[in-house]
């Protein structure tokens, strides 16, 4: 009896596991369209659409589907937040992907911004306007009452963190980083009423009992922290899940992610 007890735990665990990782498998394919209202505003100001981390030497989500969320939404601006590859030798795939949407960009005379990621740091200023968008680091943009400012990202090892650009006062500042951490690091936080980020990929792969946070060398996700939209200080922060994958072609409980941030 014991024996038959055991042998049918085994199966169970065998089964639940072979489940899990065909959902893991098919979770990269299908992404969500998120729409979030930063503001609580039933009359926004500023559309943004967002996306970030296509690591397209994994991306199963093709530029088509970003480029029809365009479409169907209409926003005033398309903005990339970085990690265009994993493997560097695949980059010029990756400028491929972006050129495909900045080209839409181009034809319905939206303006596509973006900043680079930790794994973008090779990226010469050439590859990023061959890629098609303009670099918002280090500077800013003005549309309307805000201000849409950017910083570089420094990479993984013996990182830097870059202070935004100053903004005029009497516009809102909404900061694009690729990693959320920047939050922490900025000399004046409170000048920053928003921040969109990824980097984080969600965890990729979630867990119930959160390793994916632990597993991180990042600060944030050892508060809790991973995507979605949270206030860090007096900062409202929006991170997402991004649309590719870091190092394995599976997502767990975490689907990729394009969004429609109103402001």
């Amino acid at each position: 009896m014991f024996k038959l007890v055991i042998e049918i735990l085994i199966a169970v665990i065998v089964i639940l596991g072979v489940t899990l990782l065909i959902i893991a498998l098919i979770e990269p394919h299908i992404p969500e369209f998120t729409i979030h209202n930063l503001t609580g505003r039933d009359n926004p100001d500023l559309k943004v659409l967002f996306f970030s981390d296509i690591h397209v030497d994994i991306c199963f989500v093709k530029p088509d589907y970003i480029i029809r969320m365009i479409d169907e939404n209409d926003p005033d601006i398309v903005i990339f937040g970085g990690d265009i590859v994993t493997d560097q030798s695949r980059l010029d795939k990756g400028i491929r992907y972006l050129q495909k949407i900045s080209s839409h960009c181009k034809d319905k005379n939206i303006p596509f911004y973006g900043v680079s990621g930790n794994h973008d740091i090779e990226l010469t200023a050439e590859q990023e306007s061959k890629a098609g968008y303009v670099s918002l680091e280090n500077t800013y943009l003005e549309i309307g009452n805000y201000a849409i400012s950017g910083v570089d990202d420094s990479g993984r090892e013996n990182r830097t963190w870059y202070d935004p650009p100053h903004t005029p006062k009497h516009l809102t500042n909404i900061l694009v980083a690729h990693d959320p951490d920047a939050i922490l690091h900025a000399i004046e936080p409170d000048r920053i009423r928003y921040m969109i980020s990824g980097h984080f990929h969600g965890g990729q792969v979630r867990t119930p009992f959160g390793l994916e946070n632990a597993l991180r060398r990042d600060e944030l996700p050892h508060m809790g922290i991973l995507d979605g939209i949270h206030m860090i200080g007096s900062t409202k922060v929006f991170i997402s899940r991004g649309v590719g994958c870091a190092r394995l072609p599976i997502r767990l409980g975490c689907r990729p992610e394009v969004t429609l941030l109103l402001f």
